[in-house]
């Protein structure tokens, strides 16, 4: 029974990880499509729309965060291998479990802190007031999902005892 409800849990955790993808690569779809209107209209004389700029803002950070936990699962984050590569086998395997856990430790010591962060700024009843106002806390929550996702992978990396590496995701 353990291990059908933990392939089911995995299951949705990957379809949720996928799915994140997609939003992502659909919000730097619209970015471009919106900078390419604004500079459009500008052109022909018209007014762009001031959302456009907040909304900008928040979408490259939200296509960021929703993508990020993607590379870290596809070893597509940035991990230095020249220098780690000239070292023995056994330094090579010490360093690379040490930078995963520090790379878990980190990331869930931020992703808590955004989370602290935004249930603060909830309670504060504070906005973010740019062209379009946003509850404060989206921000501080897009961090902490986005930074809590990559501790995971970074976790599972650990526990499978593979290497840390990068710069070597899905073709």
């Amino acid at each position: 029974m353990e291990k059908v409800l933990l392939m089911i849990f995995m299951k949705l955790y990957d379809g949720t990880l996928r799915c994140l993808v997609y939003l992502g690569v659909a919000c730097l779809s619209f970015i471009a499509i919106a900078i390419i209107g604004d500079v459009a209209m500008r052109n022909l004389g018209y007014r762009s729309l001031q959302a456009f700029s907040a909304l900008i803002e928040y979408g490259l950070l939200f296509s960021t965060m929703a993508v990020a936990p993607y590379l870290v699962r596809t070893n597509g984050h940035v991990a230095i291998q020249s220098f780690v590569d000239k070292m023995p086998a056994a330094v090579r395997r010490v360093v690379s479990q040490v930078a995963l856990t520090l790379s878990v430790l980190v990331l869930a010591v931020v992703s808590w802190r955004a989370a602290a962060v935004a249930i603060e700024v909830t309670q504060n009843g504070a906005v973010d007031m740019r062209s379009v106002n946003f509850p404060g806390w989206v921000l501080y929550a897009m961090l902490s999902v986005g930074f809590g996702l990559m501790a995971v992978e970074f976790l599972i990396l650990l526990l499978r005892g593979e290497r840390f590496r990068g710069s070597q995701g899905e073709g």
